[in-house]
């Protein structure tokens, strides 16, 4: 009989369903859905984390308590209503149900953020939204008038500067390779004029 219960305690916490995840805002109210299987006459409660019987904050059957408030649903279904919410609500708390053996839970985490915070983050949000909405400014220009033709980086003349640039560079590298060639050649007939004088006066000087 203990093996049974145990394997239906197992079941039971299976099905339970996930984790439930919300947030809420200082000063207001949040309202948590649990749901367990075949629970449909068991009784619920409400606790916050380690769960033992001193941290029940509500159970089925209990008017509402400060700011807890549980109604069941049936079929297992029930709600939790937190209000006037406080930055110390944060936590993790427990959807419970009673069972025979042992009982089975729903883990809940709440966070509270504060209100003017997610106010201005709201502001922040529909502000990029609006900056985003409309498309940045375009330029365009027509060809029918000049004045109107995008500038333009390039020099005037643009290749035909290039090319007379590289004639003329050419021109007077000729230039001054010819000048080079014709000293070269003045040299080389003052050389030779001057070895052949130098030749008449040792045979004038030998013939003496």
């Amino acid at each position: 009989m203990m093996y049974i219960c145990l394997v239906t305690w197992i079941l039971l916490s299976a099905v339970a369903g996930s984790d439930v995840t919300l947030s809420g805002q200082v000063g207001r109210s949040v309202r948590i859905k649990c749901s367990h299987q075949f629970a449909v006459t068991n009784a619920k409660y409400f606790c916050r984390d380690p769960c033992t019987d001193q941290h029940i904050l509500i159970k089925s059957g209990q008017p509402p308590t400060g700011k807890y408030k549980l109604k069941d649903l049936g079929k297992g279904v029930f709600t939790v209503t937190i209000a006037d919410l406080q930055k110390s609500d944060t936590g993790t708390y427990w959807c419970g149900v009673e069972r025979y053996m042992k009982d089975t839970y729903r883990k809940v985490l709440l966070t509270v953020t504060d209100e003017v915070t997610s106010a201005a983050a709201s502001v922040k949000t529909a502000r990029s939204s609006e900056r985003s909405t409309f498309p940045p400014p375009t330029i365009s220009f027509s060809a029918s008038s000049p004045a109107q033709e995008p500038l333009s980086l390039e020099p005037t003349g643009g290749h035909a500067g290039v090319i007379l640039y590289t004639v003329a560079g050419l021109v007077a590298m000729v230039i001054i390779i010819g000048l080079c060639l014709i000293a070269l050649y003045k040299v080389k007939r003052i050389n030779r004029s001057f070895g052949a004088s130098n030749v008449l006066v040792h045979r004038l000087s030998t013939l003496q």
